[in-house]
């Protein structure tokens, strides 16, 4: 009898975690990746196929075009100028994000001209072959770590291949929004270099660092690449495994493994993480995943860390972690005490996704982007909701919208919201529902 009750007890234990599993026929691709609809966004900003940008390296100005992208020579280029500290990504990165902010601006406006502009542009990168210079990860292998000796200025050819996958993903994720507009010829051109990219940096994946990172540690990319090539499977196998990795990087409290413990960068590395997780959760839920509410938790309390780190440094950084990290990421004492700068819209994305407010953050608002493509997410989250990014200013509500109307919004968003463990007090739903 004892035996008979374990084994039904393991079936039933196995068929409630086969069904918390994203499946195949879950997956649904939205034609913008992170939206359905792609609409005109005044917080995109202005973006341009011919525009020149300014490149800051080890205190030097550069100044490229964006023309310059297709086919540049990203490999020799961060073997030059990229070291374990600073990546030296901007001369790839920017141009990255700028394509896909000119597709969005040519989609939203349904500007034919801009659309062809932008598929023109693409064809142009695909033939270059651009980016598949760049070290591979069998190639890694034999390179050293970085930080080797805790030396902020050794190589760090692991930048190298981060830098460029990810900057492949934003392409693609244009390319993707791109694809209803071109025609069968134009598709194979890009599905070529695609595929190759696909092929040589993301089937052969290296290690990688430890903590959760940008692109959610190249889940975006993967993402992206199965909507392009209609692959439920590939989709719905990555949001397995990335929320797999979402649940050991973060603990239960809300700290992540890794990012949260870097010193004086670790208000900086720990909101870095955050944004780049929301981002990612919210495209995994347009493309149909449902993610478990334990996970969900964690990535809750994550944002109250992220508060914590906000109005009280010292509590923040009394968490200990049972790993020391080892590589010295410390610059000025002061120098990266803020969230971080390159998550434009994170506080949209807290308020739309779990009713959280960010804490008042001066260098934060200060310092961040304001208008353009989240780098680290693909999208900018304050186009989710055009009532922000329609608004004169692309800021925090907290700051000019009238309070009436946060109250407003708060309370409408907490209907729809389920009530999380012991943390979710903080949440600004229980002030509401307690009056």
């Amino acid at each position: 009898m004892k035996k008979i009750l374990i084994i039904l007890f393991s079936l039933l234990f196995f068929s409630l975690s086969a069904e918390a599993k994203v499946k195949s026929k879950d997956i649904n691709f939205p034609a913008g990746v992170y939206t359905d609809e792609i609409k005109s966004c005044k917080a995109i900003g202005y973006a341009s196929l011919e525009r020149d940008f300014d490149v800051w390296v080890k205190g030097v100005k550069s100044t490229y075009s964006m023309q310059d992208f297709p086919g540049f020579d990203w490999s020799s280029y961060h073997t030059k100028f990229g070291d374990s500290r600073d990546s030296a990504h901007d001369v790839i990165s920017y141009p990255a994000k700028t394509f896909v902010a000119a597709v969005h601006n040519a989609i939203g406006s349904g500007n034919q001209d801009k659309i062809d502009e932008a598929i023109q542009y693409l064809i142009k990168v695909a033939e270059n072959k651009t980016l598949l210079n760049t070290i591979t990860p069998k190639q890694l292998q034999s390179k050293p770590a970085c930080w080797k000796n805790g030396d902020p200025a050794s190589p760090c050819w692991y930048h190298e291949y981060e830098v460029a996958y990810q900057s492949w993903s934003l392409v693609m994720i244009g390319a993707t929004q791109l694809k209803p507009y071109m025609t069968e010829k134009e598709f194979k051109v890009v599905d070529k270099w695609a595929k190759k990219f696909w092929n040589k940096y993301y089937k052969p994946r290296p290690k990688g660092t430890e903590g959760f990172y940008a692109h959610a540690n190249g889940g975006l990319g993967i993402l992206v690449y199965a909507h392009w090539s209609d692959n439920k499977k590939l989709a719905a196998n990555e949001i397995n495994h990335r929320l797999k990795r979402i649940d050991h990087y973060f603990m239960e409290d809300g700290y992540i493994k890794g990012n949260s413990f870097r010193g004086n960068r670790s208000q900086f590395y720990h909101t870095y993480g955050v944004n780049a997780t929301l981002g990612y959760i919210w495209i995994a839920k347009q493309f149909g995943a449902k993610v478990p509410e334990n996970i969900e938790n964690k990535v809750i309390n994550s944002l109250h860390i992220s508060n914590l780190a906000i109005v009280d440094r010292e509590k923040f950084l009394s968490r200990e972690w049972k790993r020391t990290r080892v590589t010295n990421t410390t610059r000025g004492a002061n120098e990266s005490w803020y969230t971080h700068p390159e998550g434009l819209g994170m506080d949209t994305l807290m308020m739309e996704m779990y009713g959280i407010e960010l804490a008042n953050d001066p260098m934060y608002l200060k310092n961040r982007v304001k208008l353009g493509i989240d780098n680290n997410i693909g999208f900018n989250p304050n186009c989710i909701n055009y009532n922000y990014g329609n608004s004169k200013e692309f800021v925090t509500l907290s700051e000019n919208s009238n309070p009436k109307e946060i109250s407003a919004k708060l309370i409408e968003k907490c209907k729809s919201l389920t009530k999380y463990g012991n943390n979710w007090y903080y949440n600004k739903c229980d002030e509401i529902n307690s009056k």
